[in-house]
């Protein structure tokens, strides 16, 4: 069995000593300005979507449903133990010895917190972790919107749910909250959102990049445009991105 680094080396330097080959073979049957283009619309092709493919990757790596996004949503709007006293509700009516303290829902030695307004960070954890100890639980549940990052302490055996696994249980315990509230997303303003998101710069620089290199070539006043069509979007990409990093910053 191969090991990932001779695996990485046969999909980096292996691909990348088949393309010089395959352009040195063309040099003999074709002209330059048509090796360039080549070179320029394959190495395009190749970026674009290797990027795509890696974006697609990333979503599917968590996504949630519609129902269980409703869900983490309508509890935005309530107090921050809400989602401990539904859950503690639903694990009465099963006959359950469930017993609240603050955020908290404890039966036997098990603890079970709700993460739902945040990302649940290993600090946070820490601070839960510790919760359930004080009270004598060396069992942990975090329940949370997103996957969480966990801290190891010797002890306490933590279990993370989250996402769908979440609405599924809450569900089952008859421990949804009262929809009040809906999601009203504007389509046209995420789609646009997602047009400037940082992970499109890359895609729209090497689009410039491209087509100017076409252009010089073609004489094409057309693929010349969409160069700089292409990098005032990189640019507008960039300077999106430098806003919300400072908005960010100066939130925290």
């Amino acid at each position: 069995m191969k090991s990932k680094f001779a695996k990485f080396i046969d999909g980096t330097v292996g691909v990348f000593l088949i393309f010089f080959a395959a352009v040195a073979v063309f040099r003999y049957f074709i002209p330059a300005s048509d090796i360039v283009l080549f070179c320029a619309f394959s190495v395009t092709a190749a970026i674009c979507l290797l990027s795509k493919l890696r974006t697609k990757k990333r979503g599917e790596r968590f996504t949630i449903s519609k129902a269980a996004d409703d869900m983490f949503f309508e509890f935005m709007f309530l107090p921050e133990n809400a989602p401990a006293a539904l859950l503690a509700s639903g694990l009465k009516a099963k006959n359950e010895p469930v017993v609240r303290h603050g955020g908290g829902v404890f039966v036997n030695d098990t603890a079970a917190y709700c993460v739902f307004s945040q990302p649940a960070d290993e600090a946070i954890s820490a601070r839960l972790i510790a919760k359930a100890k004080h009270y004598g639980a060396n069992k942990l549940i975090l329940f949370c919107k997103s996957p969480p990052v966990v801290p190891q302490v010797d002890g306490v055996t933590v279990t993370s749910v989250y996402g769908d696994d979440v609405y599924t249980l809450f569900a089952s315990l008859n421990a949804l909250p009262k929809r009040k509230y809906a999601d009203k997303s504007n389509v046209r303003q995420n789609a646009f959102k997602n047009a400037f998101s940082p992970d499109k710069i890359v895609r729209y620089a090497v689009l410039a990049v491209s087509f100017y290199f076409v252009s010089q070539f073609s004489r094409s006043i057309i693929t010349f445009a969409c160069s700089v069509f292409c990098a005032a979007l990189s640019l507008i990409a960039i300077t999106l991105s430098i806003v919300r990093a400072a908005k960010k910053r100066k939130t925290n």
